[in-house]
């Protein structure tokens, strides 16, 4: 049995479908718009233990973030026994290692989940966009045994029972660490 809903629902799927295509065929024509935001403000050095590679106990690994990610998360990441984070090397050297990416804290708040009706400029299909205040933050291990789930998983508890409260949305993910090996 078919409804007419959606019926209506495949006809402006398929025209978004049309645009997507359109949009494609345009991209090699289409200008790059690499550069027309500025730089990233990754203006603070990080110091980690990786969770997924060893290395020296008398290294970390350097980490560049923003000093608004870092001082908006690091209490949790310090406060979790399975996790931490620093801005001071200590008598600790860098290691050297190519091709490595550290495990991340993401946060999104929005106090009063405000959110603005927007267009996709490829599909023209209208969708919600919430307004908030998003925070990232670098972390590692605080001994080899630590795993990156577990360290996640308590960091996440402690940022959404200090701040779930205050904000109607508060959105923790986790960009896993990364090593490319050449």
């Amino acid at each position: 049995m078919t409804r007419y809903s959606d019926i209506k629902r495949g006809a402006k799927l398929n025209t978004a479908l049309n645009n997507y295509i359109q949009h494609l065929q345009n991209l090699g024509t289409a200008p790059s718009g690499i550069g027309t935001q500025g730089p990233r403000n990754l203006d603070k050095l990080l110091f980690i233990t990786p969770f997924l590679i060893d290395i020296a106990a008398t290294e970390k690994m350097s980490v560049q973030n923003t000093t608004d990610g870092y001082n908006q998360l690091q209490t949790y990441i310090n406060g979790s026994t399975l996790a931490e984070v620093s801005d001071n090397l200590g008598s600790d050297t860098i290691a050297a290692l190519g091709g490595f990416r550290a495990a991340r804290i993401i946060l999104f708040l929005n106090a009063t989940r405000s959110v603005t009706v927007e267009r996709s400029g490829v599909t023209n299909l209208e969708y919600l966009k919430y307004a908030g205040t998003r925070y990232s933050c670098a972390f590692g291990a605080t001994a080899d045994t630590d795993d990156l789930m577990d360290s996640f998983a308590d960091v996440k508890a402690a940022i959404i029972s200090a701040l779930g409260g205050t904000n109607v949305v508060c959105r923790v993910s986790l960009s896993r660490e990364k090593v490319i090996l050449k």
